[in-house]
Parts: C-alpha cells; sequence; structure tokens
C-alpha cells in the first residue's frame, strides 16, 4: 500500500509540475520553444571555465528539456577569452557567415563596443520569463542579459598567503613587507573601475599601479588557478572574481579562498548575449532562459562559476555582498549603462597596463 501510495503521490507532483510549466509558458515564450524545436541544435562555443564549458553544455541540454520540452543537440567547442570572441564574432558577421555561437557570454567591457554596431539581437526577456527576468536583468534595450554577479577579489592559497585575510584597504597590500609575496593580472582586473571618480580617480589609481608594479613577483592570467591552488601563487591581486572557492572543483579542498578588499567594493556582472547572425536563435534564447533559472543558477553558475546573480531569492553571492556592506564596503555598481558614461576609462587602463607590464 506505502508503494501504491508513493506512486500516487509522484504521479500527482508530476502532473502539477506540468500544469506549472503550461501555466507559465507565454505566449512569446512558447514561440521561442517551437522555434528552437524546428532548429533542433544549440552551438556553445566559450573556454572551458564559462558556465561548466562541456560539462555545462551536458546539463545545459538536459535542463533546456525539462523545463522547456525542448530536447536539442547542443553543441560546444572550445574558444577564446571573451574579448577576441566578440571580435570573431563580429568578423563572420562581417563576413556574412552564421555565427560560431549561438549565445556569447561576456562582461560589459567586452559587449559595449559591439552593441551600438549591432552584433547583438533586441529581445524582450521578461515577456519570456516574467517570472524570473525583472525589467534590471535586461540592459541595452534586450541585447545583453545580466545573469551573475562578480565581485573582484584577491584569490589565495590559504597556506601561503595567510595574510590576505587581514587586508582592509589597498594601499596596505603596498606595505613593504609584502614585496614579492603577490601576483598581479596583466590587464589589471578591477583595476578599471577604480579609475573612476566615485573611487580613486585617475591621479589616486595611477599613483598605486606605479607602486604596485614595483611590489608585484609577476604576472599572471584570471586563469592561473591552478598554479595559485599548487602555492607556486601565493595570492592574486586581484582576479576577476571571487567565485573560483565555490566551484565543484575547489569547494571542499578548502585551499583556496577569495578575499574582497573593501576599497575596492565593485558589482561587476556576467551577461547572455545572442548574435545578431545566430545559426540557432531560438536554442540561443532558451539557453539563456534555462540559466536564469533557479536549476540553471545553481548548476551552471554557481557550481561551475562560483557565483549566481545576486538579487535572485536563493543567491548565495548576496549574502557576500550583505557582509561586506555591513562591514562597510561602499560599492560601484558596473553596468553596461556605467561603462558607456565612463568613455576614457578603458583607454586609460591601457596605459596602466604598460606601467605593469615594463620589466
Amino acid at each position: 500500500m506505502k508503494k501504491i501510495a508513493r506512486l500516487i503521490l509522484l504521479f500527482a507532483a508530476g502532473v502539477c509540475a506540468l500544469q506549472a510549466r503550461a501555466q507559465s509558458i507565454t505566449p512569446e515564450l512558447a514561440a521561442v520553444i517551437e522555434g528552437a524545436k524546428k532548429e533542433g541544435v544549440l552551438d556553445l562555443r566559450s573556454t572551458s571555465t564559462v558556465l561548466g564549458g562541456p560539462e555545462g553544455a551536458r546539463l545545459a541540454r538536459e535542463g533546456i528539456r525539462r523545463a522547456f520540452g525542448v530536447d536539442l543537440k547542443v553543441n560546444w567547442s572550445p574558444g577564446p577569452a571573451y574579448g577576441p570572441m566578440a571580435a570573431i564574432l563580429n568578423q563572420e558577421r562581417q563576413a556574412g557567415r552564421k555565427a560560431s555561437n549561438d549565445v556569447f557570454a561576456a562582461t560589459a567591457v567586452q559587449l559595449a563596443a559591439y552593441v551600438d554596431q549591432g552584433l547583438f539581437r533586441a529581445i524582450d526577456w521578461g515577456k519570456l520569463l516574467p517570472a524570473r527576468v525583472t525589467p534590471d536583468l535586461s540592459e541595452a534595450g534586450g541585447r545583453m542579459l545580466r545573469y551573475r554577479t562578480v565581485i573582484p577579489a584577491i584569490l589565495y592559497n590559504t597556506r601561503e598567503a595567510k595574510w590576505v585575510p587581514q587586508i582592509r584597504s589597498f594601499d596596505e597590500v603596498l606595505d613593504p613587507r609584502l614585496k614579492g609575496k603577490f601576483y598581479t593580472t596583466p590587464i589589471l582586473a578591477g583595476f578599471d573601475a577604480m579609475l573612476s571618480d566615485e573611487k580613486w580617480g585617475v591621479a589616486g589609481t595611477t599613483e598605486r599601479i606605479r607602486k604596485l608594479a614595483k611590489q608585484v613577483a609577476g604576472l599572471a592570467g584570471c586563469e592561473a588557478v591552478d598554479r595559485v591552488a599548487s602555492g607556486e601563487i601565493p595570492a592574486l591581486v586581484v582576479e576577476c572574481g571571487n567565485g573560483v572557492p565555490n566551484t565543484l572543483r575547489f569547494r571542499d579542498e578548502k585551499i583556496l579562498a577569495a578575499h574582497v578588499i573593501p576599497d575596492m567594493a565593485q558589482k561587476r556582472y556576467n551577461y547572455l548575449a545572442v548574435p545578431a547572425h545566430a545559426a540557432h536563435p531560438d536554442a540561443g534564447v532558451l539557453y539563456a532562459l534555462y540559466v536564469m533559472t533557479a536549476e540553471g543558477q545553481e548548476k551552471l553558475s554557481w557550481d561551475h562559476m562560483g557565483s549566481d546573480y545576486h538579487l535572485f531569492p536563493e543567491s548565495r553571492t548576496r549574502e557576500d555582498i550583505d557582509a561586506l556592506e555591513r562591514d562597510g564596503a561602499k560599492f560601484v555598481d558596473v553596468t553596461y549603462e556605467w561603462w558607456r558614461s565612463h568613455p576614457q576609462i578603458d583607454k586609460i587602463n591601457e596605459t596602466l597596463m604598460k606601467i605593469i607590464r615594463e620589466p
């Protein structure tokens, strides 16, 4: 009898789930679903760290089937970092070829240069998934969908850089006693926003970068996670986001940790954008929508990238932000519009990169 009762409950739960899904499908989403069924394919191209790479592609296929009833053939292929990938998409469009990627993940820094050129589709995301996609998530007239909050931080080896948690301001990093005990990135990740008047300004940032150039043991990109985990690099000041220690790969090892420097506090965002020349645009839209679901946030953004969108009710990143704000951190919000309103920052940061790269 218990077994029968359990089967009845499972059947009832399945019916309720199907009804809930049916009720949540708007006419606009229904049209996208039908379009994706006809396309039948989703092409993803990225580095292996973006939304889980090949494993994330597999999870997305399963998730899209469960959430939207569409079984897509998902092809993942390795691609370059955000900036070069954006350039490739633009070159493909100019050459009249279909995009090699149906949905592009990047930050405002890489997307801003191409939005006005019409590289990405304008999509009314709120009409597709109104229960999850609120107006603040869609930027640039629907061409960018915000899916993840990133907080630049010091990534450090918990055994080799025990000094990191005591850092309360960036100027403490410049203490002569720390000379040679950490690396920084050749692109000065996280320092561009400090050029704004809300933070250190141009003069203050330039002065600090000159001092930083004399402090570091060397330069390493944000992808140098394994070198930090091994202890070869004790700390990376600062890397691209505070999420790596939270990923499935590292969360149980406790060998990596991230520390946000309070006076460098900034909320930066990762976005999804569907190329105007996507070969399978509706499949790309469904992929983006799956990333926005609670399951997608958990399995792709949190498990594989270590952070999620901080304004979703289930967000873990929000806990970090709340704790930092209680501790006095004042965040600058680096959105697409913020980046566009500071057009000089990119060029100034290029000058600072020359300083940090000088032998």
